[in-house]
């Protein structure tokens, strides 16, 4: 694989863990309220979940490809107009403030993170739509697993990061008022490599 092939692929999963949302609220709430280590364990938490998800759909693409080359390239191409539509959104967004739901405090920090991941089923199709775009028959399962390890990795050391900026800077009120900034940003990346990737899916059938 080439080394535009890994930016690209790397560049998508840090923007899918860079968007505001629950998640983000959370490891904010957590680590602010219980200090920095319960924001790092609510951080691992929630990167397993996504290595979980990561893990699921590469493996169920890869039974797609073998068997019904058809259903893999109708889940590729829906899956880069799924990343244009939601940079669009992104752009469109009003930027609300975060917020996480009351039954979401109720448990240890570790799990509250494994949680907000592991039951959001968009996630899943967010990962359906990345991995589409990057397996190939060709793709050993050493470059599936550092898949999956890239995409959780990238999500644990965001959130990681995001704990201790926010408990040794108090940058919270900063990134609550800049919601809006960071979707733009977010959803302006995700338009560009969306493109790129419907050329590259296109052009075989028109080039």
């Amino acid at each position: 694989m080439s080394n535009w092939f890994w930016v690209q692929f790397a560049t998508i999963c840090i923007v899918g863990a860079m968007s505001p949302g629950p998640s983000m609220a959370l490891i904010i709430r957590n680590s602010i309220k219980y200090g920095r280590v319960s924001g790092i364990l609510s951080s691992v938490g929630h990167a397993i979940g996504i290595g979980i998800y990561a893990g699921v759909s590469v493996a169920g693409l890869q039974i797609i490809l073998i068997n019904n080359i058809f259903l893999f390239n109708t889940i590729q191409f829906c899956g880069s107009v799924f990343l244009l539509v939601l940079g669009i959104l992104f752009l469109r967004d009003t930027g609300q403030k975060l917020s996480i739901q009351d039954k979401q405090k109720s448990v240890n920090s570790f799990m509250q993170g494994f949680a907000i991941s592991i039951l959001n089923p968009k996630i899943l199709i967010w990962f359906a739509a990345i991995f589409s775009q990057f397996i190939e028959i060709s793709s050993t399962n050493f470059i599936k697993l550092t898949m999956v390890l890239i995409a959780s990795s990238i999500d644990g050391l965001w959130y990681i990061i995001l704990t201790i900026i926010v408990t040794g800077f108090g940058l919270k009120q900063f990134l609550e008022n800049n919601t809006k900034i960071i979707q733009n940003i977010s959803g302006a990346v995700l338009i560009f490599i969306s493109i790129i990737i419907l050329y590259n899916t296109l052009s075989p059938y028109f080039l």
